[in-house]
C-alpha cells in the first residue's frame, strides 16, 4: 500500500471514530455522567473521595509536566554539548534547566493540591512551597544526570522533536484553557451539589462565566463553569509524545505499538475518571484529549517529518 493510501485510510479512520464518538457524546452527555457518577459522587457534594477518581485526578496531568521537563533537559544537554561556547550557550542552557525545574515544581504543587482537596481540605499548604522547591531541584538534578547518558548522536536525532514538543504542549494548553472561560459549561458536580440539572447545556453552547463571588459562595470554588473542554485529559494525552518519540528514536514496531497502547489506555482511564467524579462530561474529555493528541501528531508531521504525509496526499511523495 502506498503512503498516500495509508494516509487517507488513517485520516478516514480517525474522522470516523472521532465523529462517531462526538455525535454519541452530544446526545448522551448527561446520561453517561449520571451512570458513571452513581455510587461515586454523593448527592449534594462537589468533590468525591472515590479512590479511582481521586487517583487519576492527581496523576492525570503528570505526563505533560514530566515529559515537558524531560524535553527541556534534552535541550539543555544538546545546547551544552553541541553548541559553541559563549553567552548564547550559557543563556539557553540556563533557561532549559530552569524550565525543567519549574515544571517539576508545578507538578508537585498540583499533585499535593489535589490530594489535600480530597482528603485534607483544611490543611495549609503554604509552608510546603520550600519543600516543593527543594524536591523540584532534586528531581531536576537526578533526571538531568539520566539524560546525560544520551549520546551526541541521539541528542541530534531528537533535539528537534524535543523543542517542538515543548511548544506544541504549550499550544494545546492554551487552546483548552482558552476555551473554558468563553464556553462556561457548568460541571456535572456543580449541578450535583445544588441538586438542579436544569442548567445542563450541550458542549457547543457558549455561556460565559458567572460571577466568581457567587460561585465561591455556592460551590466553594470559582471553577464550577469550566467543564468544557477537559484539561486533565489534554494533559494525559501528552503520553502520546512518548509514542511518537519511539518512532523518532527508531524503536522496534513492537515497542512503538506498546507505547501507543499505553498512551491510549492511560488517556482513556483519565478521561473515564474525570466523568466519574463529575468534573467533566463525555464530550469534554473527548475534545480535550483530541486537542492534546492532534497537537502531538501534527507537530511531529510538520516540524519533524517535514510534512511527508501531506506531501503524499498532494502527490509529491509516492
Amino acid at each position: 500500500m502506498t503512503l498516500k493510501k495509508k494516509t487517507i485510510l488513517r485520516i478516514c479512520l480517525f474522522g470516523l471514530i472521532f465523529g462517531g464518538l462526538l455525535i454519541t457524546a452530544t446526545f448522551t452527555d448527561l446520561q453517561v455522567s449520571q451512570i458513571l457518577t452513581k455510587n461515586v459522587l454523593e448527592p449534594g457534594r462537589y468533590y468525591t473521595e472515590n479512590v479511582f477518581g481521586a487517583c487519576f485526578e492527581t496523576i492525570g496531568t503528570a505526563p505533560e509536566y514530566l515529559i515537558g521537563a524531560m524535553m527541556a533537559q534534552i535541550i539543555f544537554w544538546y545546547v551544552l554539548r553541541i553548541w559553541e561556547k559563549g553567552w548564547k550557550q550559557t543563556l539557553f542552557a540556563a533557561v532549559s534547566m530552569l524550565g525543567a525545574t519549574v515544571l517539576y515544581g508545578m507538578w508537585l504543587d498540583e499533585l499535593f493540591g489535589y490530594v489535600t482537596r480530597h482528603y485534607a481540605e483544611k490543611v495549609d499548604t503554604t509552608y510546603l512551597y520550600g519543600v516543593f522547591a527543594f524536591l523540584a531541584l532534586l528531581l531536576s538534578l537526578l533526571s538531568t544526570l539520566a539524560v546525560r547518558n544520551f549520546s551526541d548522536e541521539t541528542l541530534k536525532k531528537i533535539i528537534r522533536f524535543a523543542a517542538v514538543s515543548c511548544i506544541s504542549m504549550t499550544v494545546a494548553t492554551i487552546i483548552v484553557q482558552g476555551l473554558k472561560v468563553p464556553f462556561g459549561r457548568m460541571r456535572y458536580r456543580a449541578m450535583n451539589k445544588i441538586g438542579d440539572f436544569s442548567d445542563f447545556t450541550r458542549w457547543y453552547v457558549a455561556g460565559g462565566q458567572p460571577d466568581k463571588d457567587w460561585m465561591r459562595a455556592t460551590f466553594g470554588t470559582s471553577d464550577a463553569y469550566k467543564s468544557f473542554p477537559s484539561g486533565h485529559t489534554r494533559g494525559a494525552a501528552a503520553t502520546f509524545y512518548l509514542a511518537t518519540l519511539g518512532a523518532v528514536l527508531g524503536l522496534s514496531k513492537k515497542k512503538q505499538i506498546a507505547l501507543w497502547v499505553f498512551a491510549a489506555v492511560f488517556t482513556g482511564l483519565v478521561a473515564l475518571s474525570r466523568i466519574m467524579v463529575g468534573a467533566h462530561f463525555f464530550s469534554d474529555v473527548l475534545i480535550g484529549g483530541t486537542v492534546g493528541f492532534l497537537c502531538c501528531v501534527l507537530s511531529k508531521e510538520f516540524f519533524v517529518d517535514g510534512g511527508v504525509h501531506v506531501k503524499a496526499l498532494v502527490g509529491k511523495v509516492s
